[in-house]
């Protein structure tokens, strides 16, 4: 018999808030990139990674802003998606389906230059 897994959803639910966020996708038409914009919904946490996660990170990348984001699994963010929080860009650099617990983790990275 398989043990019963906790069930997170319900407590990081309780500190979960709406997030508003645009996902910028990438086509190409008549040989130009453009781009396209998807608004997007959803409850989560978004905090800055803690600082011993952050002193694994490369040196050259432990200056840049790093977020976590703790969502429910219907989100749907892939790695390397770009989203945009109050005019900012970022970068999804990883994600870790903890939806048997009822949550899904994003390390999101400000991304520069885009």
């Amino acid at each position: 018999m398989k043990p019963a897994l906790p069930q997170m959803g319900q407590a990081v639910a309780a500190w979960m808030q709406p997030l508003e966020f645009t996902l910028v996708g990438k086509e190409i038409v008549d040989h130009l990139v453009v781009e396209t914009y998807i608004s997007k919904r959803s409850f989560g946490v978004r905090a800055p990674l803690r600082p011993q996660e952050l002193a694994l990170k490369p040196e050259g990348q432990r200056a840049w802003r790093w977020e976590q984001i703790h969502a429910l699994p219907g989100l749907g963010l892939a790695i390397d998606d770009i989203v945009v929080f109050s005019d900012t860009r970022y970068r999804v650099m990883s994600k870790q389906n903890f939806s048997e617990y009822g949550y899904v983790l994003y390390d999101i990275c400000e991304a520069f230059g885009l």
